[in-house]
C-alpha cells in the first residue's frame, strides 16, 4: 500500500502546474524547453507584453504565440485526480487514523496545531479548544505556505535579476576605465619625456577603482550567494512540506512558517555609487587638455594635482524662501510660491541666492554644477559676509565672484558692469575652481575645459568663501556633484 501511495503522489506531482500549485488547467508545452504549465498561470505570468517571453521554469527565451496544447497530459490529471479521491476513500479521510482511538483524523486543533479524531473533539483535552475540520485546515495551511513560497520565489527572482545587472555594470564599468587607461597611455607616449610619472599616477588610480569596483562585486555577489542559498533551503523545505499529505505537512507546520518569517529581509544596496564613474573619468580627463599648447597643458596638470575636490552641500539657512533644496543638500529649484521659513540672519531676503555650507580659508578646491544650460542663474564663489537683507550687484568688490546667465547671454559679473562672454558651446557641467592663497576664481566647461572666465589678483583677506548660488528660473534646476 505504500508503494502504491508513493506511485500516486509521483502521478499527483507530475499532474501539478508549478505556478499555481494545483492540477493543470487546460495545459500547455512550451515547445522550446518542454515544460508544461496551464495556460492562464502563463497569461497572468507574462502579463499583457507582446515582448518576447521567459520559460517559468528554466528561463529559456521563448516566443509567446508558439504554445502547445497537452492532451495526454489532461488525461493524466484525470487519472491523478481519481486515482487521489479513491485513495481518500479508502483511508477513511485524508487524516489517517488517531493511534489512540482508532478513529479517522477528521478534525484539526488549532491550540496544539495537530490533527485529531472525533473521540478526541469530545475529550477533556481538547473541550475548550478552538476544532475545525481538517479538510479546512489542511487548505488554510497549504494556502499560507503556499502564499510565503511564492514571496520566497519573487525574492529569488529579484536577486538574480540584480546578480545580472551587477555583472552587467561591472563589465561595463571595468570596460570604461579599460578605454580611459588606452586613452592615458597613448596621450602620455607622446609626452614620455615630461608626463612618464603623471601616466604612472593615474594608471594606478585607474587600478584602485578596477579593484573597488571588483571589490564591491565580490562582496555583493558572495552576500548574495549566501542570500540565495538560505532562501533555496527555505524554498526546498517549503517545497516538501507542501507536497506531504495533511496528516504530515500539519505536523510542525509552525516551524516551517517560523522558517519564513526569521528570514533575512531582501535588501539589495546599489553597489557601485555614481561617484565612482565620476572617479573613473576624472582620474583621466587630462586627455582633454592634450591638443592645448605643451607648456598649458603642463601647468594644468601640476595646477590639478595641488587642487582637491571639494564636497559641496547647501546650506538651508541661507537659501531664499523661494528655492526648494533638495533631501540630500545637493540640488536646488525654483519653487511655485515662497515657503514659510524663519527670517534668520543668515537667510537671503531680497534676493534668490543660497551659499554652500561649507568654507574655505586656505587651499585649492573644485566643485561641478549641472544644469547650467538654463535660463536664468549665477555660480562661483562669495565672502561669508556678503549682503543677504538687501539688493546688491554681484561683483568682486561687493564680495562675489561669479559667472551668470541671463536667459541666452552669458555674463561675468565683473564691475562696474558685466562682460559678456563668447562661448562656442553652451556648457552642461560647470566646473568652480578656487585657488586660495593664488587669488583666482576659475569657472570652466567641465565637459570640454574650455575657460568660462577666471577672476585673478584677488585679495580674500582671511575672510571665509563660501560658494555662491542664485537662481531665478522655474526651467532651470542645478545639481552639485
Amino acid at each position: 500500500m505504500a508503494a502504491a501511495g508513493g506511485h500516486i503522489q509521483r502521478l499527483r506531482d507530475e499532474a501539478t502546474c508549478s505556478i499555481c500549485l494545483d492540477y493543470f488547467k487546460d495545459p500547455v508545452t512550451i515547445p522550446e524547453c518542454g515544460h508544461n504549465f496551464c495556460r492562464s498561470c502563463l497569461v497572468l505570468f507574462w502579463g499583457e507584453s507582446e515582448a518576447e517571453a521567459s520559460c517559468p521554469q528554466c528561463r529559456e527565451r521563448v516566443h509567446r504565440r508558439s504554445l502547445v496544447s497537452n492532451r495526454q497530459l489532461a488525461n493524466v490529471v484525470e487519472i491523478a485526480k481519481n486515482l487521489s479521491l479513491q485513495e481518500g476513500k479508502e483511508e477513511g479521510g485524508k487524516g489517517g487514523v488517531c493511534e489512540e482511538h482508532p478513529e479517522p483524523l477528521k478534525l484539526f486543533c488549532k491550540e496544539d496545531e495537530a490533527p485529531i479524531c472525533l473521540v478526541c473533539d469530545k475529550s477533556k483535552g481538547h473541550k475548550e479548544h478552538e476544532v475545525i475540520p481538517l479538510e479546512e485546515a489542511f487548505e488554510e495551511y497549504k494556502g499560507e505556505i503556499c502564499r510565503r513560497l511564492e514571496i520566497l520565489r519573487k525574492e529569488r527572482e529579484e536577486i538574480l535579476a540584480y546578480q545580472a545587472d551587477l555583472d552587467k555594470e561591472s563589465k561595463d564599468l571595468l570596460k570604461l576605465t579599460e578605454t580611459e587607461r588606452l586613452k592615458t597611455v597613448e596621450k602620455f607616449r607622446e609626452l614620455r619625456q615630461f608626463l612618464e610619472e603623471q601616466e604612472k599616477g593615474l594608471l594606478s588610480d585607474v587600478e584602485e577603482v578596477e579593484k573597488e569596483i571588483v571589490g564591491r562585486r565580490d562582496e555583493q555577489l558572495a552576500r548574495l550567494s549566501r542570500k540565495l542559498s538560505s532562501l533555496e533551503r527555505i524554498i526546498q523545505e517549503m517545497e516538501e512540506k507542501r507536497q506531504q499529505p495533511a496528516s504530515e505537512l500539519l505536523q510542525d507546520v509552525r516551524r516551517t512558517l517560523q522558517r519564513y518569517e526569521k528570514r533575512e529581509s531582501p535588501e539589495n544596496p546599489l553597489p557601485f555609487p555614481p561617484e565612482l564613474r565620476n572617479r573613473i573619468l576624472e582620474s583621466c580627463d587630462l586627455n582633454h587638455l592634450v591638443e592645448d599648447a605643451m607648456k598649458q597643458w603642463k601647468d594644468a596638470v601640476l595646477y590639478r594635482k595641488q587642487t582637491q575636490k571639494a564636497n559641496v552641500t547647501l546650506d538651508p539657512d541661507t537659501a531664499h524662501p523661494q528655492l526648494i533644496l533638495s533631501k540630500d543638500r545637493k540640488s536646488l529649484r525654483w519653487g511655485d510660491k515662497p515657503q514659510a521659513l524663519p527670517d534668520n540672519p543668515e537667510r537671503f531676503s531680497v534676493w534668490p541666492c543660497v551659499l554652500g555650507r561649507e568654507g574655505f580659508t586656505a587651499g585649492r578646491h573644485f566643485w561641478e554644477v549641472t544644469g547650467g544650460s538654463g535660463g536664468w542663474w549665477a555660480l562661483g564663489v562669495a565672502r561669508k559676509s556678503v549682503e543677504r537683507k538687501d539688493n546688491f550687484n554681484f561683483n568682486p568688490e561687493r564680495g562675489v565672484w561669479a559667472v551668470r546667465k541671463l536667459r541666452r547671454k552669458y555674463l561675468a559679473c565683473t564691475s562696474p558692469h558685466y562682460s559678456p562672454l563668447s562661448l562656442r558651446e553652451k556648457p552642461r557641467r560647470i566646473r568652480v575652481t578656487l585657488d586660495y592663497e593664488g587669488g583666482r576664481v576659475s569657472l570652466s566647461d567641465a565637459d570640454s575645459g574650455a575657460e568660462l572666465y577666471t577672476f585673478s589678483g584677488a585679495s580674500f583677506s582671511g575672510e571665509t568663501l563660501l560658494p555662491f548660488f542664485h537662481l531665478n528660473d522655474f526651467e532651470t534646476h542645478l545639481s552639485i556633484s
